[in-house]
């Protein structure tokens, strides 16, 4: 169902709002706002205006106009600089690269060091991985942003960051819609699609996600987004997102659930469920297929030598375990979990 949809879904809206994602070269853009407030303020994520500059192909400089405010959870308790979101009049990006953007997520560089540059680079890579597996992952645009206070001219911060598709123009660009339900069932997922995920989470060390529920208070999922042929109950897809919490990386900061048994986030852990089991043989033979490019994606150009090196590891040791029977029945069939929740109905959800 998912493969029919990407191959006759002709929208041109959401052709026009992908130019931002269309290259992979680093945009270098300057964010000018009140940034040791909003840094300051972090927690209570005030908005505050300012402006994004960059030069465009012909070397013109550009400015639009833009509303910042800090985001997110745990990385606001973690990290020195947060990330950020950024909030877009459309009148104002219209013959831009951010033309038809609204609303977009920027993951920053945590705080300053080498390893804080590594955790954004490889982070971006994971989005980049999962690219070159499914049409159904979220696009990603890698930015080198130099940060100015328009209060005090002296403050001044350079890094590494990125921008991640919004879930509307995903699922837009797919001919589908985004649901967010109280909870899934685990069966009105595709099936394959399903499988694809677990699987890659497994991949990059990942456990810090739900495709059940999210967050007390919050609808479906933790770290995913659903996203559903229009009007139907099933053949949803789950869409993974923030990957810093994986074992390729190995932040500072990352600790596992410590329901999960494991000690180190390092430790890999199979968290597919065990109807999926006759879908992974299809789902592992396209992992294999797809490993070089997986394998570069995942090694991007700027990680220091240790990193490198740790990371090729860590996706060598991947698809030995699946490629070996006694390992894959080890850590993955036998390893697998019953399905729980129960079948909801939802309509497309309100913007």
């Amino acid at each position: 169902m998912l493969t029919a949809l990407l191959l006759t879904f002709m929208g041109l809206d959401a052709h026009a709002q992908a130019a931002l994602f269309d290259g992979d070269e680093i945009l270098s853009l300057t964010l000018e706002a009140p940034m040791r407030q909003l840094i300051r303020n972090r927690f209570d994520k005030p908005e505050y205006p300012g402006q994004v500059v960059y030069s465009d192909s012909s070397g013109a400089e550009i400015s639009l106009p833009v509303m910042v405010a800090s985001r997110g959870n745990a990385r606001l308790e973690t990290c020195a600089f947060p990330p950020l979101r950024l909030r877009f009049r459309k009148q104002d990006t219209d013959g831009t690269i951010f033309a038809g953007q609204k609303k977009l997520k920027m993951v920053t560089h945590c705080e300053r060091g080498s390893d804080a540059t590594g955790w954004v680079l490889q982070e971006y890579a994971a989005y980049k991985a999962f690219n070159t597996i499914t049409e159904a992952s979220y696009r990603v645009r890698r930015l080198q942003v130099a940060y100015r206070d328009v209060e005090n001219k002296r403050w001044q911060r350079e890094g590494p960051a990125f921008l991640i598709e919004d879930t509307g123009q995903l699922a837009a660009r797919l001919g589908m819609v985004e649901v967010r339900p109280p909870e899934v069932h685990t069966e009105q997922y595709d099936g394959a699609a399903l499988t694809t995920h677990m699987l890659f989470q497994m991949l990059i060390g990942n456990t810090d996600f739900s495709v059940i529920r999210g967050q007390k208070g919050e609808g479906c999922c933790h770290n995913a987004r659903v996203i559903s042929p229009p009007g139907s109950q099933d053949g949803w897809v789950v869409v993974p997102y923030d990957f810093d919490q994986s074992g390729i990386i190995k932040t500072d900061y990352a600790l596992p659930d410590t329901r999960l048994g494991i000690k180190s986030v390092a430790t890999r852990l199979y968290r597919g469920f065990c109807w999926q089991n006759d879908a992974l043989p299809d789902a592992i033979a396209s992992f294999n297929a797809h490993r070089d490019a997986i394998t570069q994606a995942l090694l991007p150009d700027g990680l220091s030598k240790s990193r490198e090196r740790r990371a090729q590891r860590y996706v060598e040791r991947f698809y030995e375990i699946v490629n070996d029977s006694g390992e894959l029945d080890k850590q993955l069939i036998n390893k697998c979990r019953g399905g729980v929740s129960f079948p909801v109905r939802v309509t497309r959800t309100k913007k």
